[in-house]
């Protein structure tokens, strides 16, 4: 098992901390970064082995904003998060 692991320097008088080995356990790669009051989790799975027919790199990008992460939190009967509008 990995370790966590822990980085922290100051830039421009805030806190950046790049954190490992805690959360994303079953992705090849997580990272959770935190600046200030903002924290991302970046995450990367890969194949074992590369397909010999493919001459490209195929990247796949997931970005996910929840309502309550912007201050609109659902209300009424139906409390959770739908798909996005």
């Amino acid at each position: 098992m990995n370790q966590p692991h822990n980085v922290s320097l100051d830039i421009n008088g805030h806190a950046l901390s790049l954190e490992t080995g805690k959360v994303a356990k079953q992705a090849d790669g997580a990272v959770v970064a935190r600046y200030g009051g903002s924290m991302v989790l970046a995450t990367c799975v890969a194949a074992k082995t590369a397909r010999e027919s493919q001459d490209f790199f195929p990247l796949t990008v997931e970005y996910r904003e929840r309502a309550y992460a912007g201050g609109r939190i659902p209300g009424g009967y139906f409390k959770r998060e739908g798909a996005p509008v």
